[in-house]
């Protein structure tokens, strides 16, 4: 039987994951019942900003963990990962979405919903964070 890897998380990196879960739950509580009744209720324009910004706060949240993160983390070499997988994860994300806002102007690709777009960079760090176990034995990595 093969064992998981144990890892030992820095108290910056436990604290951020124990707020990324408390915002996740929150928003998996939240979002439901809100979509619910936009869909079967009439609600009023001032009602739906309401609601659409109360249901975006746990996500935003999460971004700001992520800033949180990096000032309460002491480890240069941990804050120093980061960095780069956030900067790998913004570029890919921006170079994304630019390339599909001109498929879009040129009539190639569908309109997509502007929210996916902090979507495919949460998508694009985890990417970003498997990569160095990908191309390990590569350059000496």
């Amino acid at each position: 039987m093969i064992a998981a890897k144990q890892v030992d998380y820095t108290p910056a990196q436990r604290a951020h994951i124990r707020r990324t879960m408390w915002l996740l739950l929150a928003y998996a509580i939240i979002l439901p019942p809100l979509v619910w009744y936009q869909a079967h209720n009439h609600v009023s324009h001032t009602v739906s900003v309401v609601m659409a910004i109360v249901a975006s706060l746990p996500l935003l949240g999460i971004f700001a963990s992520w800033g949180r993160y990096l000032s309460d983390e002491h480890d240069e070499y941990h804050q120093a990962i980061t960095l780069r997988r956030n900067a790998i994860a913004t570029n890919a994300t921006m170079g994304a979405a630019i390339v599909w806002g001109f498929l879009q102007a040129f009539g190639v690709m569908p309109l997509v919903e502007a929210y996916w777009i902090p979507t495919v960079w949460v998508l694009m760090l985890g990417v970003s964070s498997c990569a160095p176990y990908l191309f390990r034995g590569r350059h000496g990595v």
